[in-house]
């Protein structure tokens, strides 16, 4: 009975997402290769090299070099609105310290900043918590006095105090 049920080996080994990012560094090779970058590092990484702070609102666009070269390359970037690219401007020479270094050679020597539109991530929202009121609370304890397990009691009260502090937020 056993023969009918056999299990056929794997013809092809499964990598999982090793293959994914084969192909996305052959598919951005030549989308990035117009826009000066030699690899997709320097934007995939762009937060480790220049840190969180900056990277919430300055973008890597294009990265230019002079003829003939890829050293001492200009680093074109976006930033969202004044206050970015002022603080961006100040720490400017220590960015181009971190990307060389990043690198291991003289990538960029100049960072050339432009106002624009930069998505900036959604501040997450903050956890309100809705108190009850005494009416509330009294009809809570009146309807979860039946039970008689402690433990079940206090959970159901629980949830009826989540279940109140939904309605009242809507």
């Amino acid at each position: 009975m056993s023969e009918n049920f056999k299990v056929e080996p794997r013809s092809r080994k499964y990598e999982g997402l090793a293959e994914l990012t084969k192909e996305v560094a052959t598919i951005t090779k030549d989308v990035m290769g117009e826009r000066g970058f030699v690899g997709i590092d320097l934007i995939t990484n762009w937060t480790d090299i220049i840190g969180a702070e900056l990277a919430q609102g300055v973008l890597p666009v294009r990265l230019t070099f002079p003829m003939k070269q890829r050293s001492n390359g200009a680093l074109h970037v976006r930033t969202a609105g004044g206050p970015f690219a002022l603080l961006f401007e100040h720490q400017k020479n220590r960015v181009i310290e971190r990307i060389n270094t990043y690198f291991g050679y003289p990538a960029i020597s100049e960072i050339r900043i432009v106002q624009g539109a930069v998505r900036l991530p959604e501040p997450e929202p903050e956890e309100v918590e809705w108190p009850l009121g005494d009416d509330e609370v009294q009809d809570l304890l009146k309807k979860v006095d039946g039970i008689e397990d402690d433990t079940l009691r206090a959970k159901a009260f629980d949830l009826g105090v989540a279940l109140i502090r939904k309605r009242n937020r809507t």
